[in-house]
């Protein structure tokens, strides 16, 4: 009966494929997609949603401004949001913790992007402008005929009290250029002996914005920050464990490198170790490192420019920087790889897949991309072999909800995240699914009932034996199992198994959260 059921819901949900245009567009049942709920929050729009594989809408928060590009979950739960003027966390319930005016409090406006850190602070990026002079001063080559060259500052913020913060660590852009314009100027030296310095007098057509950084991201076991640079058509990764003065100069911290670039890599042009046809990235977004999966370590993509040339199509690219513990090599003096790891370009419901500017992409745990384009607000899961299995189109924008059939617009969404279910801020939370956001949806229905209908959890889980004073069973394999003590501590955790071994832990009560697809059942335990 129940294949019956499934194959009937697979001919409706094929029937109604071309029919949706916005919400869940598309959804292949037959392939794998990563389990989770996905956060996404339009940028002319207050509102920020978590979303499930299916559409709907399982919590939502709000934020006064309604440019906030900004927005991470989490560890404890809360939400972190940033525009480029306000910052706020609020907790689970929507209820402000903390906020702050960046120009009022610091003085300073951001741009782009920040990056929370594990101790509670966060990275920021800020202009930092110079004028002509000052720059003529450092070896800049007088030629330049604008008025003012705007680098990049690296900023991090500790939130205090309520409403304030305080500035703990910065490093500048300024502080690490190589020139051979004039001897007689400070910076002097070879570019190509010094790739670890960034060669000020580069000029790709870009005025008085060269770099132009649109990303920053945190490896907390390296303590280490990368950085995309779209105008540069390059990605660096620096230090962060030195301290502001050591962040000044070219030495110090944990790679004994100070503030220099650790390792870069997208465009040996500007280091005088190639020629544009050696570039590999092109106006790039969203770098960042692969934080779980068959690809942990590694960083990931979004480029612009297909693959730093090609102008008429977007791609994106997993790297391998072939670190030892945070220390990069190079090759015939550039920095190594010499290629993609892994690349994926095409067409999404086809339509090729072309972004001039923004968009993102994150490498999930099952090795799939989610891939984020700004400009229509979609959101598209591809497995590794390249197959689009799950479209997602923002039904919502300048704060109204659209219905079937229409065109959305202000959706477009600066970065999506995909949370998995059993992501450390979810522990201990009440979800509210308030079902999808557009008016129908035939897919989303679909997708529900085939959810129901396979609901492993709700009928057919057996759990045995409890009590128990080793392993713990269960009639069916189970994707994640996470044992929590009685003060909420997780003391143990299993993926891809039919058991646990309790044996370790002291006797007593525990609770174990069993999750399979997007269902998951909580269980109380006797360890004797």
């Amino acid at each position: 009966m129940r294949n019956i059921i499934f194959l009937s819901l697979l001919f409706v949900f094929k029937l109604n494929f071309a029919q949706e245009t916005i919400g869940l567009v598309f959804n292949d049942i037959n392939k794998t997609k990563s389990n989770g709920y996905t956060l996404i929050n339009p940028i002319s729009d207050t509102r920020t949603l978590l979303i499930n594989n299916c559409g709907e809408v399982v919590h939502q928060w709000s934020f006064p401004d309604d440019n906030a590009r900004n927005y991470y979950i989490l560890e404890n739960g809360n939400i972190f949001q940033s525009s480029g003027t306000y910052a706020e966390i609020r907790d689970w319930d929507n209820n402000i913790l903390w906020s702050l005016n960046y120009q009022s409090e610091l003085g300073f406006r951001i741009h782009h992007d920040i990056q929370p850190l594990p101790n509670g602070n966060f990275l920021v990026l800020v202009k930092d402008n110079y004028t002509d002079i000052e720059m003529f001063a450092v070896g800049m080559d007088t030629s330049y005929p604008n008025d003012v060259l705007a680098l990049e500052k690296i900023v991090e913020i500790e939130p205090v009290g309520t409403n304030s913060a305080n500035v703990v660590w910065e490093w500048k852009l300024f502080d690490h250029l190589v020139q051979e314009f004039d001897s007689s100027k400070p910076n002097y030296g070879s570019v190509a002996n010094n790739p670890q310095l960034l060669n000020m007098n580069y000029e790709d057509g870009e005025g008085s914005n060269p770099i132009h950084a649109n990303a920053i991201d945190y490896n907390p076991s390296l303590d280490q920050i990368a950085i995309s640079a779209r105008h540069l058509k390059e990605v660096f990764v620096i230090d962060h464990s030195t301290t502001t003065a050591q962040a000044a100069s070219h030495s110090g911290g944990n790679y004994g490198k100070g503030g220099d670039f650790l390792w870069r890599w997208g465009n040996p042009e500007v280091y005088n170790k190639g020629t544009i046809n050696d570039r590999k990235l092109g106006k790039q977004h969203d770098i960042k490192w692969i934080t779980e999966g068959p690809d942990k370590g590694k960083m990931s993509v979004f480029n612009n420019d297909g693959y730093g040339t090609s102008t008429t199509f977007s791609s994106i690219h997993i790297i391998d920087q072939n670190d030892t513990n945070g220390v990069y090599s190079t090759g015939s003096g550039k920095f190594l790889p010499t290629d993609y790891f892994w690349s994926w370009d095409g067409t999404i419901l086809n339509k090729v897949v072309w972004e001039t500017a923004q968009s993102g992409v994150q490498i999930m745990a099952n090795g799939n991309a989610l891939i984020n384009e700004t400009s229509y607000g979609r959101i598209t899961e591809v497995d590794r072999d390249g197959n689009v299995i799950w479209v997602y189109i923002i039904p919502v924008g300048s704060n109204i909800n659209y219905n079937q059939f229409t065109e959305a617009v202000g959706n477009n969404a600066f970065r999506a995240h995909r949370y998995a279910l059993d992501y450390k801020g979810f522990e201990g939370k009440t979800f509210n699914n308030t079902g999808i956001i557009e008016n129908v949806n035939s897919i989303s229905d679909n997708c529900s009932k085939i959810l129901s209908v396979d609901n492993l959890f709700s009928d057919k889980l057996r759990v045995y034996p409890n009590p128990t004073n080793s392993y713990l069973n269960f009639n069916m394999h189970i994707d994640v199992i996470n044992v929590y003590d009685v003060s909420g501590k997780n003391v143990l955790s299993k993926t891809n198994s039919k058991n646990i071994n309790l044996e370790n832990l002291k006797n007593g009560i525990y609770i174990v959260k069993v999750i399979s697809d997007e269902n998951y059942r909580v269980l109380k335990i006797i360890k004797n």
